[in-house]
């Protein structure tokens, strides 16, 4: 077990070297964020155009059919056409949740190997990170599976212990203070087990380990450092908070164009933090198998999808 000095000397040593990683590999990390702007760009304007006439569509039908006598025709046509307006408005919606999901996964996959690459002193070229991250998807997507039913299971799990309470507790003033406190540790608590769920991801795509067993390596390895990665949970949730507050700037109303590109720089700003919080735990990944006196070893093979060349055969 670390001692507090130990921790609090682990917890900046880490936000020490993660910058690191972008000095050492310039080109590679530069070309990486590049295109994680460019596809959080071009899904979020995508969202925004596409769905826009919708929302608009929806909000001035919903806004007439009460004003509409019932038993007209013109009452019979507003509602058939909120309801197809909505059916595709939620169409949609699905389909870009499936794509930022995607993007994500891959975007994260590749963060965690080009970070691992750097920080193990690798030359690791663009294209071949595009290539061993298609290769090691796979890995990713059943560790996030799990994770996710993990993470909705402790959402259903609060939520059925503070539905009840509420209903209880009549006073208002009492109500939204218990509705603040349990928020706030349930939220610390959420950040103390995602250490294990995130390190579990990192472990995915380092090693040929998923799923479960991926979940049981990371709760072996972070024994005794699981307050750094708490700690990193916690910088990385506070500061995405406060970005997420600048998406209130959007609803000005006195320019089109302004509130998008508000909404356009959160977003990308959200997304940067959340690469760091990645390249962050990957060097802690690397602090945790050294810490438990584990063989750090230089993915393959496996992560870099080198193509190995043929030995040279002797001519006669």
């Amino acid at each position: 077990m670390l001692m507090a000095s130990d921790m609090t000397l682990g917890f900046v040593g880490i936000l020490r070297e993660t910058p690191k990683i972008f000095s050492k590999n310039v080109r590679l990390m530069a070309s990486l964020i590049l295109l994680n702007l460019l596809l959080l760009s071009l899904y979020f304007l995508s969202n925004v155009f596409s769905t826009k006439p919708f929302i608009s569509d929806l909000a001035t039908k919903a806004f007439l059919i009460p004003l509409t006598y019932p038993k007209s025709t013109e009452f019979a046509y507003l509602l058939i056409g909120l309801m197809q307006d909505l059916r595709v408005f939620i169409g949609l919606e699905w389909t870009f949740a499936i794509v930022i999901t995607a993007t994500s996964l891959f975007l994260s996959t590749a963060t965690i190997i080009a970070s691992a690459a750097t920080h193990g002193g690798e030359n690791l070229f663009f294209k071949e990170l595009l290539l061993s991250t298609l290769k090691s998807l796979k890995r990713p997507f059943f560790t996030w599976f799990y994770v996710t039913l993990l993470g909705l299971g402790y959402s259903f799990l609060v939520l059925g212990n503070l539905l009840p309470m509420m209903l209880i507790i009549q006073q208002p003033i009492a109500s939204k203070a218990l509705l603040i406190t349990i928020g706030i540790l349930a939220s610390i608590l959420y950040n103390y087990l995602a250490v294990i769920w995130a390190l579990a991801f990192v472990i995915s795509v380092l090693e040929e380990k998923c799923g479960i067993e991926a979940l049981g390596k990371a709760a072996q390895i972070v024994k005794g450092m699981q307050l750094l990665g708490f700690g990193l949970n916690i910088v990385f949730t506070v500061s995405s908070s406060f970005l997420f507050q600048a998406l209130r700037l959007m609803t000005i109303k006195q320019s089109t164009v302004l509130p998008i590109v508000i909404g356009l720089l959160v977003v990308n700003s959200i997304w940067l933090v959340k690469m760091f919080w990645w390249m962050a735990y990957t060097v802690f990944y690397y602090q945790c198998k050294e810490t438990h006196g584990e063989e750090v070893e230089v993915q393959d093979r496996i992560l870099y999808g080198k193509v190995p060349t043929a030995p040279i055969l002797n001519e006669p």
